[in-house]
């Protein structure tokens, strides 16, 4: 890929594959940037990992830093990764999905990304039934994300925005939970390796 922290060449990579799907919901929802840098923190090392692959699809290994915190006695409980590349291009590619997603995620990549935004910023009950709700920083992201799964069938869903926080919560209704969870479970991380056992009779409306 040549110089690819200060190239202007940004045709190395496009969203074609649910695997990039994935990555592009992920990193919006869990991801980092700083001028030339781009990456992932997380407290889950099979998120982590995730990215390392994607990344070294365009990068040698010596390129990728990662940077590891373990637990103290004051504000860290648990042991957390931060994984980055210094990569202008790829960077902008990532900015121009992430501020359109509705014009790059349809179709067959929408409940690949919804996995990655779930991942990385979901959360459900531990009864798989209630709760089930991701976190935004904008209110616009939430209103993208709420269109595109709407594309597919579902209804009962809600913006909530807790202003304390700063944040939105896209919220799934219980009657439609166990089907988003299932629909998005064959590219979620995080579903596969907990007890939730996804429905197989489901087929997508859109």
């Amino acid at each position: 890929m040549g110089n690819t922290v200060g190239s202007a060449n940004t045709d190395f990579w496009n969203l074609k594959t649910k695997d990039d799907a994935y990555i592009i919901g992920l990193w919006c929802a869990d991801g980092y940037c700083w001028t030339s840098s781009i990456g992932i923190s997380n407290t889950d090392s099979d998120l982590i990992e995730k990215f390392r692959e994607f990344f070294l699809r365009f990068f040698s290994a010596d390129r990728l830093k990662l940077m590891i915190y373990h637990p103290d006695k004051f504000k860290r409980r648990t042991k957390a990764y931060h994984l980055y590349v210094n990569s202008r291009p790829l960077l902008r590619r990532f900015k121009e999905f992430k501020d359109n997603a509705t014009k790059f995620i349809n179709g067959d990549l929408i409940l690949p990304y919804m996995a990655g935004r779930f991942d990385g910023d979901g959360s459900i009950a531990k009864d798989f039934y209630s709760d089930c709700r991701i976190v935004y920083g904008s209110l616009g992201e939430a209103q993208n994300d709420l269109a595109l799964v709407l594309s597919l069938g579902f209804q009962k869903m809600k913006i909530y925005n807790y202003r304390t926080a700063k944040t939105f919560c896209l919220y799934f209704s219980r009657l439609e939970t166990n089907k988003f969870l299932s629909l998005i479970y064959p590219y979620s991380v995080r579903l596969q390796k907990s007890v939730f056992a996804p429905r197989r009779d489901l087929a997508v409306i859109g």
